[in-house]
């Protein structure tokens, strides 16, 4: 397995950017000037004076069950959150309940007192506060959360004549366009790097991308700066600080940002509603491969292979089959499965949607009304590519897991001698949820038999279902802690 150091790091919570242009100038290069100080320097001083009174600290605390500092739990959480308060840690104390605390960033984006930061900085925290730019500190109400895209929204009632910022009505970001990153790396409130876009549309890298295209930029960031927003030239805001990469847990200059497009339309769902939905159809999606387009014969390799169909969806009920290639979804060529669930999670349940597709070498168009998407609140990290399909163990006891792969034992802090299979996603409100199971958590037994594989597990509750079993006992481990837990079946 690799080095737990060389990984894609929650940075805990910082800011991103895109520099934004204006549709209409896509006649020519646009080319933006740095800002230059009155003595014609390089500056950024008058646009950080601008936007950083909007940019504050998230401060979490968690209160859980664990053995004495320094610990795995420890250690998970700071690669989750960033830097525990390392006040909390006694290396001569007696296991029991510790209170773990962190920061994130977060920023101000409207005058109702609405702020912006990571799903991943304030989730599972027992408590959410706020600091503001001038040293106060007051409590914030989670109004809701993503974790497909790793967005929150938080709300406080704002001081008066409250700054904030807003994210850019259209971005595009060329490699190369200046960006600058306000955020509270380590706890330091108010630091602001600059940096210029590296890459734009990044899939993966150890996390699920199947709903983003991240920026990257080479902008410092670090742990604590998750969360907060990156500017262009203009003050607008172009992303969100999500993630790094790096080999030391400090930075390399390899930062990640989630888009202002996929930022505004999540956090206003998220507003409106407490919660995001997204279009459905219903299938398994499939990489076209060379291989495939031969085996195929297929003259192009262009599309998304439909590997099944499930039965009562949208797109079973479209009449789409089991070996189409989709080429088009509502006008838009889609290339790859992530791109091609990106654009139908950009509708809403009800919406029709035009599929072109290629069947038997013969091209055709199907009419699809899209349905809901009911597993929004899984965080999907077993990075396996996009499946639209629910499976028996998600729609029966709302439980999503993968067999224990090197990414995800680095991902979920997995020693190497734990065998079983992680859980990577909870269905708020679920017989899992009723029964303590979280993302990250490994379930070891089922009925006192070992759990080598998902098929197992799922085969041992269908039994039980059966048998007229109301419940089936398990066995987890979470970080450093092994308990029992009770799924109930009915």
């Amino acid at each position: 397995m690799k080095t737990l150091r060389s990984k894609i790091l929650m940075a805990g919570a910082t800011a991103i950017a895109l520099s934004a242009a204006s549709a209409g100038n896509a006649q020519a290069p646009r080319l933006m000037a740095p800002p230059l100080a009155a003595d014609g320097t390089l500056s950024f001083a008058d646009l950080v004076e601008r936007v950083s009174p909007a940019v504050v600290s998230i401060l979490v605390e968690r209160e859980v069950e664990a053995p004495a500092f320094p610990s795995q739990f420890e250690e998970f959480f700071n690669f989750r959150f960033g830097q525990p308060n390392r006040g909390q840690g006694d290396p001569f104390a007696e296991p029991g309940v510790r209170r773990l605390e962190a920061q994130g960033s977060g920023f101000f984006i409207d005058k109702d007192g609405h702020i912006v930061t990571n799903n991943h900085v304030i989730a599972d925290a027992d408590n959410v506060r706020v600091r503001l730019a001038d040293g106060a500190e007051v409590d914030a109400e989670v109004i809701g959360t993503d974790p497909l895209t790793d967005l929150a929204v938080l709300k406080i009632e704002p001081p008066k004549g409250q700054a904030y910022v807003e994210f850019a009505d259209d971005v595009s970001l060329r490699v190369g366009d200046w960006v600058l990153a306000v955020g509270n790396p380590y706890g330091l409130n108010g630091t602001v790097t600059s940096g210029i876009v590296s890459a734009v549309g990044r899939e993966g890298f150890g996390r699920s991308a199947q709903f983003t295209d991240f920026i990257q930029i080479d902008a410092p960031i670090n742990r604590g700066n998750s969360g907060g927003p990156t500017f262009d030239l203009k003050g607008r805001v172009v992303g969100v600080n999500t993630a790094i990469y790096s080999t030391t847990g400090g930075s390399v200059g390899i930062g990640f940002a989630i888009p202002a497009k996929i930022a505004k339309e999540t956090v206003r769902q998220l507003i409106a509603n407490g919660s995001v939905t997204r279009g459905w159809l219903g299938i398994q999606l499939q990489e076209l491969t060379t291989e495939l387009a031969a085996a195929l014969e297929l003259k192009t390799q262009s599309g998304v292979l439909v590997g099944e169909v499930i039965d009562n969806t949208p797109a079973a009920k479209a009449g789409l089959q089991d070996g189409d290639l989709i080429t088009e979804i509502a006008g838009v060529k889609v290339d790859s499965p992530n791109a091609l669930s990106r654009r139908v999670a950009a509708y809403s349940p009800g919406d029709k949607v035009k599929v072109k597709l290629v069947r038997d070498g013969k091209p055709k168009t199907l009419n699809v009304t899209l349905g809901l998407r009911n597993e929004d609140s899984l965080a999907d990290n077993a990075g396996g590519g996009a499946n639209d399909n629910a499976d028996p163990l998600s729609s029966d006891v709302g439980l999503r897991v993968s067999e224990l792969s090197d990414e995800l034992r680095e991902q979920f802090r997995v020693p190497n001698d734990v065998k079983g299979v992680v859980v990577t996603g909870v269905r708020p409100g679920s017989p899992a949820q009723d029964a303590g199971l979280r993302p990250g958590a490994v379930i070891l037994e089922i009925e006192g038999d070992a759990v080598a594989n998902k098929k197992d597990l799922t085969a041992k509750i269908e039994a039980a279902k059966k048998s007229g079993k109301e419940a089936v006992l398990m066995r987890m481990q979470f970080g450093p802690n092994r308990q029992f837990a009770a799924l109930t079946l009915k």
